[in-house]
């Protein structure tokens, strides 16, 4: 993975405490997720009608992330014709969520075309965008490794405490900095949005500080 690389070059980390199955994947899989939430990828698919309001969603669909952007009923019109938002809803049956059509019934011979976010993955990723979510990347590996020295314990005292201290705040600082050249890049206010993840958990009781999403 390019991106990996991309990480690992930015994070420099020489101690060898990070590894790609515990850290770096992870970290670039968080990143990715974020980035999906500010830079979605769009995706277009038409929808068989089943004779009655109710279609099913595209297979592609990510439950508790995609979104519908929009819905075009009857196909074909030249300017496409474009539906209200209240002309549908997003409806949970029994079996699951189901696009419902509340004007019209949709016949078996016909379609709806549906626009709809999902996540990107790596490969969906403008070129002029991967430096930007390679610093995201490395700065939820930065705040790993700043955890790390500062929760890391020894039984000895003196200069290799404070060395371990100034490490854990030396990291920490370096995973502001690229933070926010990520959120630079991308036109985000962190302080007027939600966060998109959280990128560092409590302790575990092994002992060893893991990413969560």
């Amino acid at each position: 993975m390019e991106l990996v690389a991309l990480v690992e070059g930015k994070v420099k980390d020489d101690s060898d405490k990070l590894t790609l199955v515990a850290d770096y994947y992870p970290a670039v899989a968080a990143a990715l997720a974020s980035y999906s939430k500010h830079r979605p990828k769009i995706k277009v698919t038409d929808l068989p009608g089943t004779d009655s309001h109710d279609l099913a969603l595209p297979a592609e669909w990510v439950a508790d992330f995609s979104t519908i952007r929009e819905v075009e009923y009857p196909l074909g019109n030249i300017p496409p014709s474009q539906l209200a938002t209240d002309a549908w809803i997003l409806y949970r049956s029994p079996g699951g969520l189901q696009l419902r059509m509340l004007e019209t019934d949709i016949g078996s011979g016909e379609s709806v075309r549906v626009s709809f976010t999902v996540m990107r993955l790596e490969a969906d990723v403008p070129a002029g965008d991967l430096d930007a979510l390679a610093c995201l990347g490395a700065a939820i590996c930065c705040e790993v490794l700043a955890n790390l020295y500062i929760q890391s314990t020894d039984s000895t005292i003196g200069a290799d405490v404070v060395n371990r201290g100034s490490k854990g705040g030396d990291y920490g600082r370096r995973a502001k900095a690229l933070r926010q050249r990520y959120l630079d890049h991308i036109g985000v206010d962190e302080g007027s949005t939600q966060p998109a993840m959280s990128t560092v958990a409590a302790k575990p009781k092994s002992g060893r500080t893991r990413l969560t999403h």
